[in-house]
């Protein structure tokens, strides 16, 4: 990074897992100074490390930047299959409009050709991650972001945006929470989590998007209650 600082050469300035072997207080270091490269050159990070992308996205905000972030797994040719972004780093609407939009549709079209064991896969699936996003919308969404995983930051400003809070929100992500739990811990095969019908999944899907969406418009100066 000494190197590369100060001189006119355009070339991509790639890191491979930069940062593995530093604590938290260089990680976060290190980060800035890539924020810093990256207003003069292209920046690409190869980590497999949640923490880091968390830190890299904390900073570049900071400074109005974006970064675009792709995630990569292994598939039987190899590495460097391009893969959907892990739940919890994903953006929670993107990822509840494609749970809702193209993955429950599949589902719901196993079911109507009468592929029942395809269709409870796909159903068991979004199940699955739809309690991930619950589960993250009870911390960006009701919580405010005021402390979010991965990332050390806790925004204390945003403890007044609590005040809007009220216990119909809490009901129903419990509700929500409660309902979808099941899918994601060991069940005994004698008395498995029943699946939820799909249009009760629809249903679930779309209370979240429109609680999500009318939480964030709701003024904080309402009283809880």
């Amino acid at each position: 990074m000494a190197d590369v600082t100060g001189k006119s050469n355009q070339a991509p300035f790639i890191f491979d897992d930069p940062i593995s072997s530093l604590d938290q207080s260089y990680e976060e270091a290190v980060v800035q100074r890539l924020i810093e490269l990256s207003q003069d050159k292209q920046v690409i990070v190869f980590t497999h490390r949640l923490s880091l992308l968390g830190t890299v996205r904390h900073f570049a905000e900071k400074k109005t930047i974006k970064p675009d972030v792709v995630s990569i797994r292994s598939a039987d040719w190899g590495t460097g299959e391009p893969a959907p972004i892990p739940l919890s780093q994903s953006d929670i609407k993107s990822a509840l409009n494609t749970l809702m939009n193209q993955r429950y549709q599949d589902a719901k079209k196993a079911s109507e050709n009468g592929e029942f064991e395809h269709a409870e896969i796909l159903l068991k699936s979004i199940c699955s991650d739809f309690r991930t996003l619950v589960e993250r919308s009870i911390e960006n969404d009701l919580l405010c972001g005021v402390v979010q995983r991965f990332q050390r930051p806790v925004h204390t400003l945003k403890l007044k945006d609590l005040g809007k809070l009220k216990d119909t929100d809490c009901n129903l992500l419990d509700s929500l929470m409660t309902k979808y739990s099941g899918f994601e811990h060991s069940q005994p095969t004698e008395s498995p989590v029943a699946l939820p019908k799909p249009d009760d999944l629809l249903a679930d899907m779309t209370s979240l998007k429109n609680w999500r969406e009318e939480y964030a418009k709701r003024p904080a100066s309402a009283v809880a209650g």
